[in-house]
């Protein structure tokens, strides 16, 4: 039994929408690219950037040292694929800029995860898995320590309360 129950599900029902995207990037070759705080911070600013440009609502998110996961609600139907590919496009630019090397890199895997979110529990199932991951990775112990994530934020809305996924989330044993 968790220390912290889950938020209930009807928490998370306002802010679902139809049309929101769980997207998984992965670092080729699973190389740590993201460990190095500047590299982190720079996929922020990418995605931030992008959000401008683009106009979609980030819900959630997490950078871990060799991949991210983001809760995406793209502002207009088909637009997914455009987000995620101008992400990679923008970050690896940026990124060769932050390396010192003006040749083209290979920061990203080609292919990318990208599932559409069909459900309020589903919503609520992929969030907590972003805010669990870095537990589930074993990079920390509690959800709060890792600054990398959105976790924050959910805690500051009320959804999440303190000693919430100190153990495995019940939502997350359910699958």
């Amino acid at each position: 039994m968790p220390i912290i129950p889950d938020p209930p599900l009807s928490a998370y029902a306002a802010h679902f929408r139809e049309g929101t995207v769980f997207v998984t990037l992965n670092s080729v070759r699973g190389e740590q690219i993201f460990a190095r705080a500047e590299a982190a911070n720079l996929l922020r600013s990418v995605l931030r950037e992008v959000r401008r440009e683009l106009a979609f609502v980030m819900h959630a998110w997490v950078i871990l040292p060799d991949h991210s996961h983001l809760l995406l609600h793209p502002s207009r139907e088909g637009q997914a694929s455009e987000m995620v590919r101008r992400v990679q496009e923008c970050y690896t630019k940026d990124f060769a800029q932050l390396m010192g090397n003006p040749a083209e890199m290979v920061v990203w895997e080609p292919r990318f995860g990208l599932e559409k979110v069909a459900s309020e529990e589903e919503f609520a199932r992929r969030i907590d898995t972003i805010h669990y991951d870095p537990v589930q990775h074993g990079l920390i112990g509690r959800p709060e320590e890792w600054v990398q994530c959105s976790y924050a934020a959910w805690v500051e809305r009320g959804l999440y309360k303190l000693g919430w996924g100190w153990s495995q989330p019940e939502r997350l044993t359910r699958r």
